[in-house]
C-alpha cells in the first residue's frame, strides 16, 4: 500500500537538508586541500633530495674521474740464488763393473784313490790359509809303494857298495900281478860299477816319486783363499784329473771397468805394470748396498785393445782386502756389481753449474745487476749432476735456483736470504703497491 507525503512536508525536509550539505562542503573541501598540499610537499622534498643526491653523485664521479691513475709497477721476482765464481774442477768419470777374483783355481786330484777326509775349511764359502790340508785321499797304497821303493833303494846302494869294493880289489890284483900298463875298464869292473850306480839312482827316484805321491794324497791350499764350490764328497773315488772344487784368492779382488772414447779424452790409464799414482786411485760404491759404503781401489792396468762391439777400453782395478779379513770395512762378494768414480783431468778456472738449477738444455737463469739474464752456455764437461763451462758467465753473477720460465730478460729480481725464504710465494713472484706488499693469489 503506497504512502503519500504531502507537498508541504516535502518542502520542509528539503529546506532543512540544505544547511547540512553546506556544512559537509565546508569541512571536506579544506581537508582535501590540506591533504593535497601535504602530499605535494613531501613529493617535492623527495624529488629535491634525489636531485641533490644525484648532483652529489655526479660530483663524486667527476672527482674520481679527474683523479690521476697510479702508475703500475712491474712485478718483483724473488728467489734464492747461488753466487758464481771461478774455481778448479776435477773431472770424475763414472763406470761400473763386477767384482771378480784375480786368481781363481779348480783343484784336481793328482793321485788316484778314495777320499778319506774332508776338512771343514773345504766347504762352500769357507776361508783357508796357504798350506792348509783341504782333503785327503786314502794313503795306504802309497805308504806301501814308498816302503817298497825304499827297500829297492837299500838293495841298490848295497850292490853299488859291493861293486866299488870289487873294482878296488881288481886294481890291487892287477898291480900284484906285475902288469906295468894301465888296467882296462873291464879289469876295473867299471861297467858293473856304473850299472850299480844307475840302479841306486833309479831306486832313489822311485823313493822320491813314492814320497810325492804320498804327499799328494793330502790336497793343500796353494794360497790364502776361499772355497767357491766343493765338487766331491767323502768316500768318493777320484782320479788324476777329477775336479775337487773351485777356490779363489782373497788378498785382493779385481773389477773390470769400461771407459768410453769420450772418457779417454780426459784420462790416460797406466800403460806399464806397476805404474801407479794418485791419479789411479778410485772410489767404489756398491749397487747392492747403496752409496753409504765405499771402498778404495787402484787401477792396475788397461787391456791392450778396444772392445770390437762397444769400442770401449777396459781397465782393471784392484780392491785390497775385499772380504774385510784385515780391516773393518764392509765385505764385498765375487760377482757383486760396483760403481766406480775415477778422478781424471783437472779443469782450471771454470764455473760449476748444478744441473738441477738449469732452466733448460744448456740454459741458465742468471741474476746480474739486479735483473734476470737468460744465457745459453757451452759446456766443457757435462756430468750427471754438474755442468762445467767458462764463457758467458761473469764473476759476481748469481744463479737462480728457480726456473721462472715466463720471466723476461731484464725483469727486476730480489735475491732472498735464507731467513726470507718462508715469505716467498708459491711461484716466487710478489708485487709492491706503495709500502704495502701484496702477494699474488694462490
Amino acid at each position: 500500500m503506497a504512502i503519500s507525503i504531502p507537498s508541504n512536508q516535502l518542502l520542509l525536509v528539503q529546506s532543512k537538508s540544505i544547511p547540512l550539505v553546506r556544512l559537509l562542503l565546508h569541512i571536506l573541501i579544506p581537508s582535501a586541500i590540506i591533504l593535497i598540499g601535504v602530499g605535494g610537499y613531501f613529493s617535492l622534498k623527495k624529488l629535491v633530495h634525489i636531485n641533490v643526491f644525484g648532483m652529489e653523485l655526479g660530483e663524486e664521479k667527476k672527482a674520481v674521474s679527474t683523479r690521476k691513475p697510479r702508475a703500475n709497477k712491474r712485478p718483483m721476482f724473488r728467489t734464492k740464488a747461488i753466487p758464481l765464481k771461478t774455481q778448479d774442477y776435477t773431472i770424475k768419470l763414472r763406470s761400473q763393473g763386477e767384482v771378480r777374483a784375480h786368481n781363481a783355481t779348480t783343484l784336481t786330484a793328482q793321485v788316484n784313490g778314495r777320499i778319506s777326509n774332508i776338512s771343514a775349511k773345504f766347504e762352500d764359502g769357507a776361508f783357508f790359509t796357504k798350506g792348509d790340508i783341504l782333503l785327503e785321499i786314502d794313503p795306504a797304497d802309497y805308504n806301501t809303494e814308498l816302503t817298497s821303493s825304499q827297500a829297492q833303494l837299500a838293495r841298490a846302494k848295497a850292490n853299488f857298495a859291493q861293486e866299488k869294493a870289487r873294482a878296488k880289489q881288481a886294481l890291487l890284483n892287477w898291480k900284484d900281478a906285475g902288469f906295468q900298463e894301465e888296467p882296462s875298464d873291464l879289469v876295473l869292473r867299471k861297467p858293473q860299477l856304473h850299472e850299480a850306480e844307475a840302479t841306486v839312482t833309479s831306486a832313489t827316484s822311485s823313493v822320491q816319486r813314492a814320497v810325492r805321491n804320498l804327499e799328494r794324497t793330502k790336497v793343500r791350499a796353494p794360497y790364502d783363499g776361499r772355497v767357491s764350490k766343493r765338487r766331491v764328497g767323502l768316500g768318493q773315488q777320484v782320479g788324476g784329473s777329477t775336479p775337487l772344487g773351485d777356490i779363489f784368492s782373497t788378498d785382493f779382488a779385481e773389477v773390470r771397468l769400461p771407459l768410453t772414447t769420450r772418457d779417454l779424452q780426459y784420462y790416460t790409464p797406466p800403460q806399464k805394470p806397476g805404474e801407479h799414482g794418485k791419479k789411479n786411485n778410485i772410489t767404489f760404491s756398491s749397487i747392492l748396498t747403496g752409496n753409504d759404503k765405499h771402498w778404495q781401489g787402484t787401477i792396475l792396468r788397461a787391456e791392450g785393445e778396444l772392445d770390437e762391439k762397444s769400442r770401449q777400453l777396459f781397465v782393471i782395478a784392484r780392491i785390497d782386502d775385499p772380504f774385510a779379513l784385515k780391516s773393518k770395512n764392509h765385505p764385498i762378494y765375487i760377482g757383486q756389481p760396483m760403481r766406480a768414480t775415477i778422478p781424471a783431468m783437472m779443469l782450471k778456472k771454470v764455473f760449476i753449474i748444478p744441473r738441477a738449477y738449469m732452466s733448460g738444455l744448456n740454459e741458465v737463469l742468471l741474476i746480474r745487476d739486479g735483473t734476470f739474464k737468460r744465457l745459453s752456455i757451452d759446456p766443457i764437461w757435462s756430468g750427471d749432476d754438474t755442468v762445467v763451462t767458462r764463457g758467458g758467465i761473469q764473476e759476481g753473477d748469481h744463479l737462480s735456483i728457480d726456473r721462472f720460465p715466463y720471466a723476461p730478460d731484464g725483469a727486476p729480481v730480489e735475491i732472498l736470504a735464507d731467513d726470507k725464504l718462508e715469505n716467498r710465494t708459491t711461484n716466487g713472484v710478489s708485487k709492491r703497491i706503495g709500502k704495502k706488499r701484496i702477494r699474488p693469489a694462490k
